[in-house]
């Protein structure tokens, strides 16, 4: 009935719709001839990916569908969009973007398929003004989960807007729809598709407002070179896709994900869903735009309000860091005679850093805050325009950086037994790694695998497979006292006595302190819990309380190194105490390959304790 209800109400209208009747006939019947549910611009603008024999739409609102199995048949959602189109011509405005694409196909007679006015639609195009799209890239933010692997968005650029003026711009940006605030809540109902994604779209300097002054994450902006009609047929696109609901999936169907679809939308000849089938990873992604010749026109980096004022203070010497901190604290003000009697480009630095820093840490509403906020502002206010601080140097792209996708294959040795080791990651960074293109201080793991092949035996074990594991060191200085933390799951063969190593399941979590005692160094120290479950464990569980200390040095620029230190006391259930002593070595080959070599001395028991070395090479794609 659904089928055939369109030409239901043709026969119900014959004085408006008999005369078309045998047109949308010979449509259908082109339609069909031209096999154009089986071109690939029709299956972009449904969101068909091949599965099976078939096609399986990722939209997943039955609204934007008009034949009941559209879903799934390309073929009957092109004839019941082109029914609509007679039984109700309004509908060539809710899905302009097919209605264009049709016309364009089957040539369209205006005198029997009256074009529609769409005044919404062109009051809506006006007011966007588009002349340039650009892709958006904040950086990694670990604190929340949706953004932990970082983030992308498009912009909509107008003509002859400068770096600032593109601000207000719009953005197209595509998100889970909740308000869910409990990080572990959202991640878990975020990897099964629990909550709907929606494309919306706003001003581009609330995400900016959100990124770099809330959230402190530095942007990349990519200028795109596509044409103004393909720029339109995207947001023609968009339109249609408005209240339209697809489910959120974190790993593969999931902001960058659906953006590709879009570029894929404006330029058909792109193929870029295909390259992501498993997962999408925001920065790579970015990575497989750029890397199309001819479609990066400029990248831009824009830094985050922290980046900037971090950069500023290093610019200090450490007397006029003590102004800043003197001023921003209260303990003197701007007309105190000593602060006076400094030159007056020493004075225009002192009063800058010190709003930007105060205003860094206004963030509730605090009456003695605010009354220093502007004491300093008309202070800087009566001085010279000009200032003295150059930018913050930009660091390398994210699309410049070792790729997510890790192998290490290699030779170890355990006690007195060999191995060889094979490891694979699919994503995505670890502290040890290079810092190009990555956020510093920042580890996200995923599905790390260790298989062991002992020498001489045929057996192939799992020496572990930590599921998720993250660490944030942000250094601390007189000026800001971040903490670090990390958390860690998975299972990990653990020595439990002399003759016997068993896979236990172990979380593990700590909070601390990170510090750059030099330029090239980051110190650490953690107070750490863990939970061992297994069957191996007596009682099968075991809990226990922890530290660890550690630092990074870069030796050179490609040769990293890790010497740490830890400590285990289970007090619950399986007893024991273990501490680690150890030492990694990484060494870049070039970008996308590095040798790795770590030692370590373990010990289990009083008095006991086993060496390990292993030397791997890694391969980053």
């Amino acid at each position: 009935m659904k089928i055939i209800f369109p030409f239901l109400l043709l026969l119900l209208h014959p004085p408006l719709y008999s005369a078309d009747f045998s047109y949308l006939k010979t449509l259908l019947k082109q339609a069909e001839t031209n096999l154009l549910a089986n071109d690939r611009e029709w299956r972009i603008l449904l969101h068909y990916q091949a599965e099976g024999n078939g096609y399986v739409s990722e939209v997943d609102d039955p609204k934007f569908f008009n034949a009941p199995n559209g879903k799934t048949n390309p073929s009957a959602e092109l004839a019941a969009t082109l029914r609509t189109f007679f039984v109700a011509p309004t509908q060539q405005c809710k899905f302009i973007a097919r209605y264009e694409w049709l016309k364009q196909q089957l040539a369209f007679k205006a005198s029997r398929l009256a074009p529609q006015p769409c005044p919404r639609f062109k009051e809506w195009l006006n007011e966007l003004n588009p002349y340039g799209l650009s892709l958006i890239f904040p950086a990694a933010y670990l604190n929340n989960p949706s953004s932990m692997f970082g983030h992308t968005l498009l912009r909509i650029d107008q003509a002859k807007q400068n770096e600032q003026s593109r601000l207000l711009a719009h953005a197209i940006n595509y998100a889970a729809n909740t308000k869910e605030e409990n990080g572990v809540t959202f991640a878990i109902k975020g990897i099964f598709g629990d909550y709907p994604g929606l494309f919306s779209i706003m001003p581009y300097y609330h995400k900016v407002k959100e990124y770099s002054n809330l959230e402190n994450r530095d942007v990349w902006e990519y200028q795109l070179n596509f044409t103004p009609a393909e720029i339109q047929r995207l947001l023609k696109h968009v339109w249609e896709l408005d209240k339209i609901y697809f489910e959120y999936y974190f790993f593969d169907e999931n902001c960058a994900y659906h953006l590709l679809s879009l570029l894929e939308v404006a330029r058909p000849s792109l193929d870029l869903r295909n390259k992501f089938s498993a997962w999408a990873i925001p920065a790579e992604t970015v990575r497989a735009i750029v890397a199309i010749p001819g479609l990066l026109k400029k990248a831009t980096f824009r830094p985050a309000n922290l980046t900037k004022l971090r950069h500023n203070l290093d610019l200090l010497s450490s007397a006029e860091q003590n102004w800043v901190q003197k001023l921003a604290t209260g303990k003197i003000n701007a007309k105190d005679s000593q602060f006076t009697a400094l030159d007056i480009t020493t004075r225009i630095k002192i009063l800058e850093t010190a709003y930007d820093y105060l205003h860094y840490q206004h963030k509730k509403t605090d009456k003695t805050r605010s009354r220093r906020l502007r004491a300093l502002l008309v202070a800087r206010s009566k001085l010279p325009s000009t200032t003295s601080f150059s930018p913050p140097p930009v660091p390398p792209r994210p699309e410049h950086g070792h790729r997510s996708f890790r192998i290490s294959a290699g030779w170890g040795r355990y006690g007195e037994q060999s191995y060889h080791s094979l490891q694979l990651r699919p994503a995505y960074h670890d502290l040890l790694d290079s810092d190009a293109g990555y956020k510093q201080g920042a580890q996200i793991n995923f599905l790390n695998l260790n298989l062991q092949h002992p020498i001489g035996s045929s057996d192939l074990k799992l020496e572990s497979l930590k599921i998720l594991d993250i660490a944030s060191l942000s250094s601390r200085d007189r000026f800001f006292q971040p903490l670090s933390w990390k958390i860690n799951t998975g299972w990990e063969r653990r020595q439990l006595d002399d003759n016997k190593r068993s896979l236990v399941y172990n979380t593990n979590g700590g909070v601390g302190f990170s510090y750059k005692p030099i330029a090239k160094a980051l110190a650490y120290g953690f107070l750490e819990a863990n939970l061992d479950i297994g069957g191996a464990l007596r009682h099968d569980y075991a809990f226990g309380l922890g530290s660890s200390v550690g630092m990074f040095v870069d030796i050179l620029p490609n040769w990293r190194l890790h010497l740490y230190a830890e400590t285990q006391r289970f007090v619950l259930g399986h007893i024991q105490s273990l501490r680690d002593l150890g030492l990694e070595q990484r060494l870049n080959l070039s970008r996308n390959s590095a040798i790795r070599l770590q030692m370590k001395r373990h010990y289990f028991a009083e008095e006991k304790a086993i060496s390990q070395i292993e030397l791997n090479w890694q391969w980053y794609f």
